[in-house]
């Protein structure tokens, strides 16, 4: 019952959802960099807590392929939300739209460079048997059940959400009301490895807090369409062309602009909440405050544990039982004895 609350179990969710999505990478399908780019990413942050069920050697190998795959998944995805932006203003601003579309026609051939490069990696990597042999293996070991119930990684995750929960709220601060691209790109990249964090930590039992997890969504959906029109800002700017093109891509970019300042005031009006939900983070994975489920999780733990301890001392007696030597007693027939007693 405890196999759907185990760090295991959920890199074997992660696991077959990125195998799935491996015959759409080949055809280059939108859909299928997006997923598997996202299950990518949580793949990375669960496989540190699997090494009670897995070789460390085998989770640092297949860690830094993921973090390989997932940065040419990171730049073809990249270059779709740039595609679909382009498109977003070309019916905003139509008149624009012959400008627009030579920048669109420029950044569909580099996508096209970067999705054969991403299907090259993809094959080189040898991701699908990787997956599969490291699928197998984990099936094998999800059961063991006292390391679900009593193993170390339930101290490690708490460490983690602490940890991001930390890195989100410095990197939030740092970023300031003032707009900074690489400040507010830091602090986006701070928040989505927290919300990661917290959804292994809701799925394993260790804090149910959903409106936390909403309001993580929230602001890392927000300074995520801040950080594509930045880079379609800066993409354009680079755009060289005639006169009248230059003149009406300067007005994408400052249209562009104005919804940067219009996502960054709704950043900062969200701040605090944002940064409410870090402490609450913190306060929840502390020992001392602990939610029902976590409870009942600890008692559960804690009579495993008794029970452990009560088949440990059982098998040492039996094992002393058997080293000390038996005494040897031999059964005299009662007419015998009464023989005996009556010999003068």
């Amino acid at each position: 019952m405890f196999e759907s609350a185990t760090p295991i179990a959920l890199f074997l969710r992660q696991a077959a959802l990125l195998r799935s999505q491996l015959p759409g990478l080949l055809d280059g399908r939108l859909d299928s960099i997006h997923d598997a780019r996202i299950a990518t990413r949580r793949i990375r942050e669960v496989l540190p807590l699997t090494h009670e069920w897995q070789r460390r050697r085998d989770i640092d190998e297949f860690a830094a392929r993921a973090s390989e795959l997932g940065r040419s998944l990171g730049k073809a995805r990249d270059a779709d939300v740039r595609i679909a932006l382009l498109r977003h203003f070309e019916a905003r601003l139509p008149h624009t739209a012959s400008s627009l579309a030579f920048v669109r026609q420029r950044q569909e051939r580099d996508r096209l460079i970067r999705a054969r490069k991403l299907i090259k990696r993809l094959e080189r990597l040898d991701v699908a048997e990787e997956l599969a042999r490291l699928s197998i293996g984990a099936a094998r070991q999800r059961r063991r059940f006292w390391v679900a119930m009593t193993g170390a990684w339930r101290h490690q995750l708490r460490q983690l959400v602490a940890e991001r929960a930390q890195e989100a709220s410095a990197a939030l601060v740092h970023a300031t009301g003032v707009y900074f691209p690489n400040r507010s790109h830091a602090a986006r990249i701070a928040i989505k490895k927290f919300r990661y964090a917290v959804e292994i930590c809701t799925a394993t039992g260790l804090l149910a807090d959903q409106p936390l997890l909403r309001t993580l969504k929230k602001a890392q959906d927000l300074l995520g369409e801040l950080h594509d029109r930045q880079t379609l800002i800066d993409e354009l700017t680079g755009a060289a062309g005639r006169p009248e093109v230059d003149a009406q891509i300067a007005l994408v970019v400052r249209v562009a602009e104005v919804e940067i300042a219009d996502l960054q005031a709704r950043v900062l009006a969200r701040r605090a909440e944002v940064l409410d939900a870090c402490q609450r983070a913190l306060r929840k994975v502390d020992r001392r405050v602990m939610t029902k489920g976590a409870y009942a999780v600890a008692g559960v733990v804690a009579l495993a544990a008794g029970i452990e301890a009560t088949r440990r001392h059982q098998a040492q007696g039996r094992r002393a039982a058997d080293a000390e030597p038996r005494a040897v007693s031999v059964r005299v027939p009662v007419p015998m004895l009464l023989q005996d007693a009556q010999t003068p």
